[in-house]
C-alpha cells in the first residue's frame, strides 16, 4: 500500500466518493446493496455513488469537474475495465487516468486507484498499480480477487451480485479504515 498525498495530508475526512464505472455504480445489486452503499454502514460516513454504467476512463475524465467538488473526502477512482473490453489502447487509458489523479490531487482530498482484479485483466492491473506508484496515491488491488472464483457472487460474467458487493466493500474499508 502507498501512501496517500493531498495539498493537506492532515484533512480530516468528512465523505468518501465512489468515483467509477458499473462496478461503481452497483450493476447486478439488488436493491441498491452496491459496494458504496456497503461501505457507508462499514465507515459511518457519507458515500456519495459516482458510478456509472459503461463509463471508460475518457467518460470519468469528461466528468471530473463533478468529483472537484468534494472536500476533505476519500476519492476511490475504479475505471479502466470498460476501455480494455473496448480494445482502448492501454496507453490512452493510462493517460486518461494520469489526468483524472493530477486533477484530483489539487484538492484537498484522498485519492485511492482502485483495480478490478490482477489476473484475467493483467495489463490493466500492471499499468494501474504503476501509476499509483508513479503518482504516489493508494492503490488497493483487485477489488474482485477475493470473490473472482465464486460464481454464486456474480450476477452475470462481470459484475457481482449485493452478496460480493458486500466482500468488496469489506475489502475497500480493511485498505481505508486507516484514513478514517
Amino acid at each position: 500500500m502507498l501512501t496517500s498525498c493531498s495539498k493537506n495530508n492532515q484533512i480530516q475526512i468528512n465523505s468518501i466518493v465512489c468515483f467509477g464505472d458499473s462496478l461503481t455504480q452497483g450493476y447486478g445489486s439488488s436493491e441498491g446493496n452496491t459496494y458504496p452503499y456497503f461501505l457507508q454502514q462499514l465507515t459511518n460516513l457519507p458515500v456519495v455513488n459516482k458510478g456509472i454504467n459503461g463509463n471508460t476512463s475518457k467518460d470519468g475524465l469528461n466528468r471530473i469537474d463533478d468529483i472537484l467538488t468534494a472536500q476533505n473526502s476519500i476519492i476511490l477512482v475504479e475505471f479502466g475495465a470498460n476501455d480494455f473490453f473496448q480494445q482502448i489502447p492501454i496507453s490512452e487509458t493510462r493517460e486518461n487516468m494520469e489526468q483524472i489523479i493530477d486533477k484530483l490531487k489539487t484538492t484537498d482530498n484522498v485519492v485511492v486507484l482502485v483495480s478490478i482484479e490482477d489476473k484475467q485483466l493483467k495489463q490493466l492491473y500492471t499499468m494501474l498499480k504503476s501509476l499509483a506508484k508513479e503518482k504516489k496515491v493508494l492503490f488497493i488491488n483487485g477489488m474482485l480477487n477475493e470473490i473472482w472464483n465464486d460464481r454464486t457472487l456474480f450476477s452475470d460474467e462481470v459484475h457481482p451480485n449485493s452478496k460480493g458487493y458486500k466482500i468488496v466493500a469489506e475489502k475497500i474499508y480493511k485498505n481505508i479504515k486507516y484514513l478514517l
